[in-house]
């Protein structure tokens, strides 16, 4: 007799779990992109092959890295010698989402993490009691690695290419430093000085440089169009639209990922010489390697710099259907493909 009460609480918790679960997971949308659809793959241009240009693709967006442009590049490691060639890699996906434990990319699936409140993405008016407009959001974001050269066999057998497994090294649910703009200055402190009037000033300029090419280097500080990269957390102190929203996550959670050593640049001379698909340690962003190209929920087939105005990008996924947002990322990728018959390239 007093197991028949337990048992029959036991299903009702399981029952009552369940169905706040599939409830929860209603407001989680997504959809695995479509490796041949989905991804812009005009974006992977110019390719540079020993100092002599490729573009095969509508658009052309590139900068000059300092790699070598001479028909022939050598090795640190081992002294070899061999090829250089550039190109833009599509190797990770983000997408960013209101719900805590959502993947839009995975196919929208949804865990259900610990969280409270104050990891639920919003958006707020900032000054609504005097009448203003302006408003502040919040948003969790999620990394993929995806090699999707490497996934098709496009091309095969090359030092170049990053060949590492389906994986997703962050996820900002699980990030206690996401959601605390305090806490997670304390991994960029250099970024003090350029909080307020210096962010903002740098804001112009670094918007007007990539509006027709890339963000300026030097003000590392600023996403131009997009605001200010600090702190790197998912709090948006001015938030105009969604693609807004998550093009400037996007920018800042790779800024925290080099701040924090485990993101790598395959740009440039170094990166070049190291012969690796992985590329050299950065731990101060160069904002340039980077261009976005949104698959969910509908492909935009644009090559986006950090900084770039997004006029075009915004047209219609401000909708209120549309919550979650997923995108591929191209990184620029200088490599040096080691002659046959040499030792090969350090992987």
């Amino acid at each position: 007799m007093k197991v028949y009460p337990l048992f029959i609480a036991l299903l009702s918790c399981v029952l009552c779990t369940t169905v706040s679960a599939q409830a929860f997971g209603t407001m989680c949308q997504g959809s695995f992109p479509n490796l041949l659809t989905d991804v812009c793959y005009d974006c992977m241009f110019p390719i540079v092959i020993a100092g002599s240009s490729i573009n095969m693709g509508s658009i052309s967006d590139d900068y000059d890295s300092g790699a070598s442009k001479s028909p022939v590049c050598s090795c640190a490691g081992d002294l070899t010698v061999g090829i250089p060639s550039s190109f833009w890699e599509p190797i990770y996906m983000v997408d960013t989402t209101n719900v805590a434990g959502c993947m839009p990319l995975l196919g929208g699936i949804q865990i259900n993490p610990p969280t409270n409140s104050s990891e639920s993405g919003a958006t707020v008016a900032t000054n609504a009691q005097i009448g203003g407009t302006s408003k502040a959001a919040f948003m969790q974001i999620n990394e993929y690695i995806n090699p999707v050269m490497t996934t098709l066999g496009i091309i095969s057998d090359n030092p170049c290419l990053d060949t590492r497994g389906f994986d997703t090294p962050y996820a900002s649910w699980a990030d206690p430093t996401w959601n605390d703009d305090t806490l997670a200055m304390i991994l960029t402190p250099y970024a003090y000085p350029f909080a307020g009037i210096p962010s903002i000033a740098a804001e112009a300029p670094d918007a007007v440089a990539a509006s027709t090419g890339f963000p300026l280097e030097q003000l590392f500080w600023t996403a131009g169009a997009w605001g200010s990269m600090y702190p790197v957390t998912g709090n948006v102190s001015t938030a105009n639209t969604p693609e807004q929203v998550s093009h400037l996550l996007i920018a800042r959670i790779f800024a925290k990922l080099h701040a924090a050593g485990v993101q790598q640049t395959t740009a440039g001379a170094i990166a070049q010489s190291s012969c690796g698909s992985l590329g050299v340690p950065q731990f101060l962003m160069d904002k340039r390697q980077y261009k976005t190209s949104r698959t969910f929920p509908f492909a935009d087939n644009l090559c986006t710099p950090i900084s770039r105005p997004l006029l075009l990008q915004e047209i219609g996924t401000a909708a209120p259907q549309y919550k979650d947002y997923g995108y591929f990322i191209f990184r620029k990728k200088d490599c040096c493909s080691t002659v046959a018959g040499l030792n090969s390239a350090v992987q």
